[in-house]
């Protein structure tokens, strides 16, 4: 039996951040889906690049950009959110490469991605909210919406979508 999760209260400093997790997760669908329907890897490729440099890229320097001022340098989970940042980085790049593109490099770009996420929004963001000063992260989150614009996800065509007749 599967365990379910309660919904977590979100600090409102957070929330921004948090419907951006939608936006990744609704990503890693679109590569499954991608990959399900035999979609062609170059097409896959250049979503992958779109998604980093529209959407992702900046939103993990917003992450990274609040961890500096919310928590010590030394803090494990502030390098494990910079070493995960790093390890999707280094995924996207390879994907960029276009060396030996295969579907297995997608698979894993998108489950690492799937759980760094689930990381964020379970653990991180909790911890985050029990240790940092709650002015600090306040002022921190008003910071972050100044600067912040919502993304929005253009890509076409829709290889995510299953054309009728296709199966």
């Amino acid at each position: 039996m599967k365990k379910t999760m309660a919904p977590q209260k979100r600090d409102k400093s957070l929330v921004p951040l948090s419907r951006e997790h939608h936006f990744g997760l609704l990503f890693c669908w679109k590569l499954r889906q991608g990959l399900k329907n035999g979609t062609d890897l170059e097409v896959m490729r250049t979503y992958v690049l779109y998604f980093w440099n529209n959407i992702l890229r900046e939103h993990c320097q917003e992450e990274e950009w609040l961890l500096e001022r919310l928590l010590p340098h030394d803090d494990t989970q502030r390098a494990r959110l910079q070493e995960e940042h790093r390890l999707i980085q280094a995924l996207v790049e390879l994907i960029e490469q276009g060396s030996r593109m295969n579907r297995d490099l997608f698979k894993v770009l998108e489950q690492d991605l799937v759980d760094h996420i689930r990381w964020e929004e379970r653990d991180l963001f909790p911890y985050l909210q029990a240790v940092a000063h709650s002015d600090d992260l306040e002022l921190a989150g008003q910071l972050l919406s100044h600067k912040h614009d919502p993304r929005v996800d253009t890509f076409t065509p829709e290889f995510w979508i299953n054309k009728a007749g296709k199966e």
